[in-house]
């Protein structure tokens, strides 16, 4: 059992059409990944950019295959390479953060989820498209109840944001779907109001811009923070699944 370099554009085929690599490898990445193999086993480790928290390292497989490939000298020397790459971050499996001192503090844990199914259609009155004319307007929300969001109004090409008004035109709930780094369709900034909570227009954002993903891209992808019960019971309901639990943070 040796330690392989595999180039990303041959990274989803390697790894089985994970669609944890599918949606976080990026295949324009000029590091190969660094993987190792047994039977139908199999751990990898790639480099992750994305839009809001710089470029991180990713690891991913058998929690024992895992701790082989990070104690071998093959991944020393790749590490090293990560770092002048720009990886000052680590996303691990949640069965492994203590994995090789990589991790040694947890900054979040979160979840991956994805779903290649459209939920059926939720109503929404009062639903609208935003253009980039309502920026202040989506950014003022999320500032005031969900500032911790990935969410980034209009800052890069191809977002599409859902929000829902009420008869006096007062903005209540907002949601997006843009391309990943990777290409892949992911959710963000999905908010609701205090005051408009309970009603369903979270679930009714959710379900329209997963349908149009779907329709678009065949599935949609987010993240979730793990605390966020209410949420997780929303996504589940409208079909996502979790392939995989994370814990993050800066790289040790």
């Amino acid at each position: 059992m040796t330690t392989e370099h595999v180039p990303m554009d041959r990274l989803l085929a390697w790894s089985c059409d994970d669609p944890v690599v599918r949606a976080e490898a990026s295949p324009t990445t000029d590091l190969p990944a660094i993987g190792l193999q047994q039977g139908g086993r199999r751990a990898l480790a790639f480099l992750r950019p994305t839009h809001t928290h710089g470029v991180s390292l990713m690891l991913r497989g058998d929690d024992d295959l895992l701790h082989d490939l990070v104690g071998s000298a093959p991944f020393g020397t790749w590490l090293a390479r990560a770092r002048a790459k720009g990886a000052d971050g680590v996303t691990l499996p949640r069965s492994v953060e203590g994995l090789g001192g990589l991790l040694p503090q947890v900054r979040g844990r979160w979840e991956f989820m994805s779903t290649t199914q459209a939920p059926p259609l939720v109503p929404l009155t009062g639903a609208v498209e935003l253009d980039e004319d309502r920026r202040e307007e989506v950014q003022a929300l999320l500032d005031e109840h969900n500032p911790g969001t990935d969410g980034q109004p209009f800052a890069r090409p191809g977002q599409r944001w859902v929000g829902v008004r009420d008869a006096a035109g007062t903005l209540l709930a907002v949601g997006c779907c843009e391309p990943e780094a990777s290409g892949a369709p992911v959710l963000s900034g999905i908010t609701v109001v205090p005051a408009a909570r309970g009603l369903g227009l979270g679930r009714g954002v959710t379900a329209e811009l997963t349908r149009r993903a779907v329709a678009d891209h065949g599935w949609c992808t987010l993240g979730m923070y793990s605390h966020n019960d209410r949420a997780r019971g929303v996504y589940r309901s409208l079909g996502y699944v979790v392939p995989a639990e994370w814990s993050s943070g800066r790289l040790g």
